[in-house]
């Protein structure tokens, strides 16, 4: 796939591009991750023009100004930007974990846009009770102050690639490829981050459950949800809770854990191809 660098209002965002001629459709990977997460997926959207994307402060895509910190909607702000800028009459959308969310949250705002949405081991937004209201966002305002400091700091990559697989259930030849494009290198031969240091800082507030309802009912494109038996996530519980939000929504899932789609890539994208083909 070829690197390429698109204007998204103030932002560049960088993507891996197939160069197709078909149908446009945009990957938006999960939380730390970057568009090499979603790599895999290119051999099974050879009729598509298909784009997995780094977003923004991820990858190689432009980080947010100092004092600037990541929000969900401003994610979605980004994407329509993408689309705007780029001419795009209507997309699908594919996304993992955190770029499931915010593909499902596009397609709830801009519906003209959106011809269907692929959600990998996310089911809608993550939500919390309105009583914790306050607690959020003290928390979020003191986090963010503390880690507003951006320190470079040079990157053992083995350890880097360990600390991820011990919190996640990624293996390491995964975790290896997904790393690697969230580092650079100087004249020394030294590694650093080349993600932003302010994504690990707190979300200022999580929408409610009623809240992330009205948005997913607004949905009116199909909705493919696919999860995994081994995920931390548990979307077999969160689907059917929420199945009624959905009004073409179906739920396939496949043996393994939170990246699904790295590790059994071959059903995964068999079923993706089946399911954008129909658009």
């Amino acid at each position: 796939m070829l690197e390429q660098q698109l204007n998204a209002g103030p932002l560049s965002i960088s993507a891996l591009d197939n160069e197709g001629t078909g149908p446009v459709v945009i990957g938006i990977h999960g939380f730390l991750d970057n568009a090499e997460s979603l790599r895999c997926l290119a051999p099974y959207l050879q009729s598509f023009r298909y784009l997995a994307i780094d977003l923004a402060g991820h990858g190689r895509s432009q980080h947010r100004a100092n004092g600037a910190f990541y929000n969900q909607a401003d994610y979605l702000q980004d994407i329509y930007a993408l689309i705007q800028e780029q001419n795009w009459q209507e997309v699908i959308l594919i996304g993992h974990s955190l770029g499931g969310i915010i593909a499902s949250l596009f397609a709830a705002l801009f519906p003209e846009h959106v011809l269907g949405v692929v959600s990998i081991d996310a089911c809608g937004p993550l939500t919390e009770d309105e009583d914790t209201t306050a607690q959020q966002m003290r928390d979020s305002i003191v986090n963010r102050y503390k880690k507003s400091r951006n320190t470079l700091n040079v990157v053992d990559i083995e350890a880097a690639v360990d600390a991820r697989c011990r919190i996640s259930d990624i293996s390491k030849e995964h975790a290896q490829a997904i790393l690697a494009r969230n580092l650079t290198q100087d004249a020394g031969g030294h590694w650093f981050w080349s993600s932003d240091p302010k994504l690990r800082t707190k979300s200022t507030l999580r929408l409610s459950e009623k809240q992330a309802e009205n948005l997913m009912r607004a949905i009116v494109c199909p909705v493919l949800f696919i999860g995994a038996t081994h995920s931390f996530k548990d979307l077999p519980t969160v689907f059917t809770k929420r199945r009624a939000w959905f009004k073409n929504a179906r739920y396939e899932q496949f043996v393994g854990g939170h990246h699904i789609h790295m590790e059994n890539t071959d059903d995964v994208g068999q079923l993706i191809r089946s399911f954008v083909e129909q658009m």
